[in-house]
């Protein structure tokens, strides 16, 4: 199983400095490195060489691979937006399972995670607690709603939000804990067609497509208006 971790960078609050990671896309890497071999995981973010540290960190835990995806500005795009790229960058790197933070936007929404799942044509769970697999084509996850907790067989592929349990986040191995070499290079992923990085709102939103560019033309007759609104 390929799994895929999307993570983002925070923003630190007052003089204090940022973690590496947010508590929730701990708690999603933590889950994908439970599974052990065979499965892989692969640490994606979508930002500048400046968001780097979430990556490397992902890296000191265990993560097979860290994908840098370049391509828009991705500190201004909107949750379709950056879904669409994700979703493009996952499809690349052959993801059946995807995990991200559930809080993992500035919104604290988690949109993010619904609209990778639209793009990948994938099954969408929102704020799942306790991910273990069930084979290679589904896994069970755990989640709460309605005041109790559910636990639930999950076909892939799948994108699944995930909400730290606990009040801080899981204490992952590091690179010292781990005694291993120096860490591998974080990858670097462009989106060749600039297509891939734009999302249609008229598409996205009402189902329509983009209404055609019209070009300026000068009406002279009352015969010569209503022909021109009319195309």
């Amino acid at each position: 199983m390929k799994i895929v971790v999307c993570l983002h960078a925070p923003r630190g609050r007052g003089d204090a400095p940022p973690p590496a990671l947010g508590t929730d896309d701990a708690h999603a890497l933590g889950l994908a490195l439970a599974f052990g071999a065979p499965h892989t995981v692969t640490a994606l973010l979508a930002g500048p060489p400046t968001d780097a540290a979430p990556l490397e960190r992902a890296l000191a835990a265990g993560a097979a691979r860290a994908v840098r995806l370049v391509g828009e500005d991705f500190g201004s795009a909107d949750f379709h937006t950056l879904g669409q790229a994700l979703g493009t960058a996952i499809k690349r790197l052959g993801g059946t399972l995807v995990l991200t933070g559930a809080r993992s936007d500035d919104d604290g929404l988690g949109a993010v995670a619904a609209s990778i799942a639209r793009h990948v044509n994938a099954l969408h769970v929102a704020c799942i607690e306790e991910l273990t697999p069930a084979g290679e084509d589904a896994v069970e996850i755990t989640v709460r709603g309605g005041g109790r907790r559910r636990r639930l067989r999950v076909p892939l592929p799948a994108v699944l939000s995930v909400v730290a349990s606990g009040p801080g986040a899981p204490d992952l191995p590091t690179l010292e804990s781990r005694g291993e070499g120096p860490l591998p290079t974080i990858e670097i992923l462009s989106l060749v067609d600039p297509e891939a990085t734009v999302v249609r709102r008229r598409t996205e939103l009402l189902g329509q497509p983009e209404l055609p560019q019209r070009t300026t033309e000068e009406a002279t007759t009352a015969e010569a208006l209503v022909t021109a609104l009319a195309r």
